[in-house]
């Protein structure tokens, strides 16, 4: 059954284009319908899903510069629709579009990605090898969701899960040699133990994102970010990278505090509990709520 879905799909334009129609109607659909910061609102602002639509489309291609054209015209497609559907319900409107460009530099990264990425196809060792790139950024993707679950459980759960089955879901249902599955396997085990024990004896700042829903929050970049305790954690409004509004929070040391996010006499605050249990550090993000007054009063 996988190698029917990784290699067994006549791959041609109506495909794709029917393929991109959907995935971003219904990413918009995720956007619009789940909270922000929510497994299924995710697919709209990160990469998981995306890597494995991409290796779908690759490994049904029988040329590498039909895998990249194919892979570049389905997100060249799908992203613009993602905002595209989501117009009508943003106070924002068309507005929405000034967070494309982050997903238009990943389109156009798509093209030589692809035609590189289309010799998985060849079912090689060296296949295995280009294929973990992508399982690795899988495997520290899901790692950073796990956190999030374990701290708030059952927050990004769903997530955290899909993205560890997709890592052997793309191994087991793109290649069939043996070699480059287990060449896939070793790198990506490698991989991802070697970037995770550098991070941990280089640790720099913990920075997470929460993803802030415009529409129920009047919340922009202009907005001032004040943290009561800023000994716990430092925080900005961001919407660099996915294009979309963030509240980016550097963990520094642990404890609980507030964040007020103020515009005139408009003020909505959250909480971060960032606490060590048995040389192991959690936190975790509250709810978004409105409050009278300012920071300061």
């Amino acid at each position: 059954m996988l190698h029917k879905i990784f290699g067994g799909i006549k791959m041609t334009w109506l495909f794709v284009t029917v393929f991109a129609v959907i995935a971003g109607a219904f990413t918009a659909l995720m956007a619009i319908t789940v909270p922000s910061g929510w497994s299924f609102n995710q697919i709209a602002a990160t990469l998981e899903a995306w890597v494995v639509f991409a290796v779908f489309i690759i490994s049904n291609c029988k040329k590498p510069l039909e895998a990249a054209c194919k892979t570049f015209v389905f997100f060249l497609i799908s992203q613009p629709l993602v905002y595209l559907i989501q117009v009508p319900f943003s106070a924002l409107g068309f507005e929405l579009f000034m967070y494309y460009p982050y997903w238009f530099k990943i389109t156009l990264l798509t093209f030589p990605g692809a035609f590189l990425g289309w010799f998985i196809t060849k079912d090689k060792i060296y296949s295995g090898l280009i294929l973990s790139v992508m399982t690795v950024l899988q495997m520290l993707i899901g790692i950073d969701y796990a956190k999030q679950c374990i701290a708030d459980f059952p927050h990004m759960l769903f997530a955290a899960l899909f993205c560890f089955a997709s890592v052997p879901v793309m191994i087991f249902g793109v290649f069939r040699n043996a070699a480059a599955r287990n060449a896939a396997l070793a790198a990506t085990v490698a991989g991802t133990v070697a970037i995770s024990v550098f991070n941990y004896l280089n640790p720099a700042e913990s920075i997470y994102y929460i993803p802030i829903n415009t529409d129920a929050y009047p919340i922009d970049t202009s907005w001032s970010v004040t943290v009561e305790h800023p000994e716990v954690c430092r925080a900005v409004l961001t919407d660099e990278e996915t294009g979309v509004l963030r509240l980016k929070i550097a963990l520094l040391r642990p404890g609980d505090t507030d964040i007020y996010l103020t515009n005139g006499t408009l003020t909505y605050s959250t909480g971060v509990s960032y606490f060590e249990v048995d040389n192991t550090f959690g936190y975790k993000f509250h709810e978004f709520k409105e409050v009278t007054g300012t920071a300061a009063d």
